[in-house]
């Protein structure tokens, strides 16, 4: 008789999921779940005896010698695993759901921060924390605008699609320029793409974490974005010079920034853009799921039930990040 397979899941996924992940994985699988924030030892003893986790458990718990031959992230990005200090076990599958979970709700973190700078309203709020009636000075339009995302993919086109409703003009960074890609009007290349600052009402970072945008937004390019342009960094934190930043905003560059992500993380409380009246800063929350986004919640257990399907069947997985 065959071993059942066993599937430790380490998210909160709702009952409704849970029980469509049982189907994925077959009636005799052993399914068990637990809170991510588990003591090391309750992790580490759960880990030892299961064939496939979903989730992201810590990478030590991981190297540790365990039976388990498939990671399903429930994150677009890996380095946790990838780019890390502890190497991902080798011959263990990892896949995530980047491409397919996050790009609608982060798209629209991304319109909803700029518009909120394009139309003042971060200085309305100050104003009236103070109870002052005052106006807060000229907006800013999308229509006609130049928009230039940094990244193509899921994300990049999800935030092309949303302004391109204000009829705006969408010019993505990617490597592969060659392939249409909806709602871009142009694509260049990340050599390109300086060129294009200067002429740039507002810049979006999509990227994920490789090693040839760190700190690609440094204070000269900064410095060559077009004046009164709004900068959005939902990719990683490590894409812009931060304290080059605050220095470029304290100057009156930029009209303003919005930072779901910085370099370091968590930003140091005594970092000059806490200060910085033109900066918006949110914790890493652009792409929430788990308590926060049913629509993302829903994408994610698709792409996992999936691949249950698949692993069972011995199938090609989807969402193939190693090995």
């Amino acid at each position: 008789m065959n071993t059942p397979l066993r599937v430790l899941i380490t998210v909160p996924f709702g009952a409704h999921h849970m029980q469509r992940l049982q189907e994925a994985a077959g009636p005799h699988a052993e399914i068990r779940q637990t809170n991510a924030s588990a003591a090391s030892e309750q992790m580490r003893s759960l880990l030892q005896h299961a064939d496939v986790v979903i989730g992201e458990p810590a990478p030590e718990l991981l190297a540790e010698g365990t039976p388990v031959r498939w990671v399903q992230m429930t994150w677009a990005g890996t380095d946790l695993y990838t780019r890390g200090n502890v190497p991902f076990p080798s011959g263990v599958l990892l896949t995530n759901v980047a491409g397919t979970a996050y790009g609608h709700i982060i798209s629209q973190f991304v319109l909803g921060q700029a518009l909120s700078i394009a139309q003042n309203f971060p200085t309305y709020v100050r104003l009236q924390e103070r109870h002052v009636w005052k106006g807060a000075g000229p907006v800013m339009s999308f229509e006609g605008a130049q928009v230039l995302i940094f990244g193509a993919g899921d994300l990049g086109t999800c935030t092309a699609k949303r302004f391109s409703g204000f009829d705006a003009h969408c010019v993505g960074v990617c490597r592969d320029t060659k392939t249409p890609r909806p709602y871009f009007q142009e694509l260049l290349t990340l050599d390109e793409a300086e060129m294009r600052l200067q002429t740039a009402d507002v810049v979006i970072n999509c990227l994920p974490n490789v090693d040839e945008t760190v700190r690609w937004l440094d204070e000269r390019r900064l410095r060559l974005i077009k004046e009164g342009a709004v900068l959005v960094n939902v990719g990683r934190g490590n894409f812009i010079d931060c304290m080059a930043l605050a220095r470029v905003l304290a100057d009156g560059h930029l009209r303003g920034a919005a930072l779901d992500v910085t370099e370091p993380e968590p930003l140091p409380t005594d970092h000059p853009l806490w200060d910085e009246p033109r900066c918006v800063i949110t914790p890493h929350q652009a792409g929430g799921a788990f308590g926060k986004s049913a629509g993302t919640e829903e994408r994610i257990c698709r792409v996992c039930c999936e691949n249950l399907r698949r692993f069972v069947a011995n199938e090609p997985l989807t969402h193939l990040v190693l090995p």
